[in-house]
């Protein structure tokens, strides 16, 4: 079992999303425009404790929570040297919205970085301040303190980012806008204070300067000038994307669809998640909602998708033991060397009538960590969410949140004695916005304030 050398040094949202404290979040996208200014800023931040850190467990008393990460452009704007921007890792250089990532991701047509609310061009982001409390009225004070901080810190907002109505199935589960139970699968972390025992994955996936999934070696952390490696431990690389979700559209596919089969709604619906709304995976010989989640399945019980379809959203997102290697325990070790750690929640309020469109916007502000975005991230989205030939499919990607494919989208129900074809939907998601950000260790951020 791994331990965390100092969890005071590590930024709270690594372990915490603190859904359970913090009803109120906003994800501020700032630019840096007076770097002279933002130093002092971050340096007071660090010295009067208002990061929140690993060691710092939140409670029922607790008002506010802030964590802040940087693009490499506010790494730029605070004038590190040359070396110490190579050494973090390619992709976070490039960024989201270049042309070889954007094109990794799908992000093309309707999903184009030159269509996107902020994250490319003018609008690009320097830094994300993220601001968690406890209520409307602590928020809002908070709110009006930080803003005016801000102009005083040199720093301008792009865009600020409000999570929305949050709303919770009879099983305690985060709903999201599909009214499906979310975050139910995040991984069992070695060394993160909310795992018994040796979790599942790697501390090293997902913070930087401990063991990760390749035989517990030590993934490359970038530098800073002196200080070496010890700039990047205790950090790690955050993706924000904003996705808009489609969802009178889909329920009105859902339903047209499913009367055209012959089946119900919420079956097809999951079908195509690969969980019922319940958060339950989808088993073989299996029509309604059994209710009851349990995440510690494989596939290995449903190798051919009769039950959770092959190219599903959750099979997709995570094939776990089957398909990746010869063995299942094969397979398995394959999948968790391309974990992430979701952090988001969903903005907008929800659709009254999930059939009937209100015009209003509502979606997922996603975030994820990971030490090496093109290994975690990136593989995730490119060669299982929208590769078109995944688990040796033909001509479709994820049915939920997929780009791969432009237009006539299809996806594959197995089936016995046959499987159901299901052709000709739209994109239910589209990207909005999206930027890649270094999560630093508090120490990291005391030495940015200092430099």
């Amino acid at each position: 079992m791994t331990t965390i050398d100092k969890l005071e040094d590590v930024q709270g949202i690594v372990f915490s999303g603190y859904n359970k404290y913090m009803a109120n979040c906003s994800y501020y996208l700032l630019q840096i425009d007076d770097a002279g200014k933002t130093k002092p800023w971050l340096k007071n931040l660090v010295e009067q404790n208002q990061i929140s850190h690993g060691a710092d467990k939140p409670t029922d008393e607790t008002e506010n929570r802030i964590n802040l990460a940087l693009s490499y452009s506010g790494f730029e704007k605070l004038q590190l040297d040359k070396d110490s921007l190579y050494s973090f890792e390619l992709s976070f250089q490039e960024g989201m919205d270049s042309e070889h990532r954007s094109a990794l991701l799908g992000d093309r047509g309707i999903n184009d970085p030159s269509a996107w609310d902020w994250g490319s061009g003018a609008k690009r982001v320097d830094l994300l301040f993220i601001l968690f409390s406890k209520n409307d009225a602590i928020h809002n004070a908070s709110q009006k303190y930080h803003e005016k901080a801000f102009k005083g810190a040199g720093l301008s907002v792009v865009q600020r980012l409000d999570a929305g109505e949050k709303k919770q199935d009879a099983n305690g589960f985060t709903l999201e806008h599909f009214g499906f139970a979310d975050g139910i699968s995040d991984p069992q972390v070695d060394g993160f204070p909310s795992t018994s025992g040796a979790g599942e994955i790697a501390t090293g996936e997902f913070l930087l300067g401990y063991p990760n999934q390749y035989d517990g070696k030590l993934t490359k952390m970038p530098q800073l000038g002196a200080v070496g490696e010890a700039f990047g431990k205790n950090g790690t690389y955050l993706v924000l994307r904003q996705l808009k979700q489609d969802v009178g559209a889909f329920w009105q596919f859902m339903e047209e669809e499913a009367a055209r089969q012959g089946i119900t709604t919420d079956y097809l619906a999951s079908k195509f998640v690969g969980r019922w709304k319940s958060g339950a995976v989808v088993e073989p010989n299996q029509d309604t909602d059994p209710g009851k989640v349990d995440n510690s399945f494989n596939f290995t019980k449903d190798p051919h998708g009769t039950g959770c379809p092959l190219g599903s959203h959750i099979r997709r997102a995570n094939p776990r033991a089957v398909g990746l290697g010869a063995t299942a325990e094969e397979a398995l070790k394959v999948a968790n060397r391309h974990r992430i750690l979701r952090r988001g929640r969903s903005y907008g309020n929800f659709l009254e009538n999930p059939v009937k469109d209100d015009g209003k916007e509502r979606g997922l502000l996603f975030i994820c960590l990971n030490a090496n975005i093109e290994r975690q991230f990136e593989f995730v989205q490119h060669t299982w969410i929208n590769s078109v030939k995944f688990a040796g499919l033909y001509d479709e990607d994820d049915p939920l949140i997929g780009s791969g494919v432009a237009e006539n989208r299809n996806f594959t129900i197995q089936d016995e004695p046959l499987r159901r074809r299901v052709c000709g939907f739209q994109q239910f998601v589209t990207t909005r916005g999206g930027s890649y950000f270094f999560l630093p260790s508090l120490s990291a951020l005391g030495l940015l304030g200092n430099s």
